[in-house]
C-alpha cells in the first residue's frame, strides 16, 4: 500500500481527502496484525483504540487553541500515525518497552517513510508529521524547531499523554481484578516504594527519565509527573475534569513522599490555570 495521487503535492495542503485516505490506509495495515494469540490480539486493539482516542483529544485540542483547515488536518493526521511502530514492534518484540525493543517513535517513522503513505502531502507537511511522531516520546523538546513545528509537536504530546492517563488509570482500575497486562507496565515489577531518583525529577518540577524506572509505583509517578510536561490549558482542564490524578494517587502507597507529588503537582495546576 503506497501513496498515490501525489502529482500536485508540492503545490497543495493536506485535504479531508487526504484525511480520509490516511485513515483508511492505517485500517488496513492494522489488520495486518490480525492474531489468534490473546495477548497479541488485546494489545494490538489496545493501540488501535488508543489511536483513535488520540485523534479525537488532538482535534478537541486543536479546534480549541483556533486552528482551522490544514493545520486541524495535519493535527489528526500526526495523531493518527504517532503510534504506527507500536503494532510492528508488539509483534515482533512482544512489548511496548522502547529499551527492551525499539524507539517506536523512529520505528513508526521508517515504517512510513518505507511505505511511502505521505507522499501525496507537500514535503513541508510531511516533514512536519515525521517530526511531531519522531518527537512525541522525547523527554523533553528542542527549543530549536520552527514556530509551526513546536505548535504540532506539542498538540500531539498533549493529545497522547491525555490518552494515555485514561488508559493508565482504566487499567489500574481493572488490575485489581487480576487483569494484568505486563506489556502495559513496561515488565516493571509491582514492589514496594518508589525510587529517590523519582521522586527527586518530580518535586523539582522535571519529566521523570524511563531510564529511572525501577517498579511499577516509579512509572505510576512519571505519568503523574507528565503534568509538567503538559504545553496548552485545554488539555490542563481535561484532566483536571476527568480526575486522572486522583485515581493514580489511589494506586500509589499512602506515603510522605506521594502525598508531597500530589500536593506539588496539583499546586502547579492550579497556578497554571489561573495564569492562563
Amino acid at each position: 500500500m503506497h501513496g498515490t495521487d501525489c502529482s500536485n503535492a508540492a503545490a497543495r495542503p493536506i485535504s479531508p481527502e487526504d484525511l480520509k485516505y490516511f485513515k483508511d490506509w492505517f485500517d488496513a495495515y492494522v489488520e495486518t496484525f490480525v492474531s489468534d494469540d490473546p495477548e497479541v490480539k488485546m494489545n494490538i486493539d489496545l493501540k488501535y483504540q488508543h489511536t483513535q482516542r488520540v485523534c479525537r483529544a488532538a482535534v478537541e485540542i486543536a479546534t480549541d487553541l483556533g486552528l482551522v483547515g490544514p493545520d486541524l488536518w495535519l493535527a489528526e493526521t500526526a495523531a493518527l500515525f504517532h503510534d504506527v511502530g507500536r503494532f510492528e514492534q508488539f509483534w515482533r518484540y512482544r512489548t511496548f518497552s522502547d529499551k527492551r525493543s525499539v524507539n517506536h517513535a523512529a520505528f513508526g517513522v521508517g515504517i512510513l517513510r518505507g511505505k511511502d503513505i505521505l507522499l501525496r502531502l507537500n514535503e513541508s507537511e510531511r516533514i512536519l508529521i515525521f517530526k511531531s511522531i519522531a518527537l512525541h516520546n522525547q523527554a523533553v523538546l528542542s527549543d530549536a524547531l520552527d514556530s509551526r513545528s513546536i505548535l504540532h509537536a506539542r498538540l500531539l504530546r498533549d493529545a497522547d499523554k491525555l490518552d494515555i492517563w485514561w488508559v493508565a488509570t482504566d487499567y489500574y482500575q481493572q488490575r485489581t481484578s487480576g487483569k494484568i497486562n505486563a506489556g502495559l507496565e513496561l515488565h516493571l515489577p509491582d514492589s514496594p516504594g518508589i525510587s529517590p531518583e523519582v521522586y527527586t525529577s518530580i518535586m523539582n518540577g522535571e519529566t521523570v527519565l524511563f531510564e529511572d524506572l525501577k517498579t511499577l509505583n516509579d512509572f505510576k509517578l512519571l505519568q503523574t509527573g507528565w503534568v509538567y510536561d503538559i504545553n496548552f490549558a485545554p488539555t490542563l482542564r481535561r484532566l483536571r475534569e476527568r480526575g486522572y490524578l486522583n485515581v493514580l494517587q489511589a494506586f500509589l502507597p499512602d506515603c510522605t513522599e506521594v502525598k508531597n507529588v500530589f500536593a506539588s503537582v496539583n499546586s502547579y495546576i492550579d497556578k497554571r490555570l489561573q495564569s492562563l
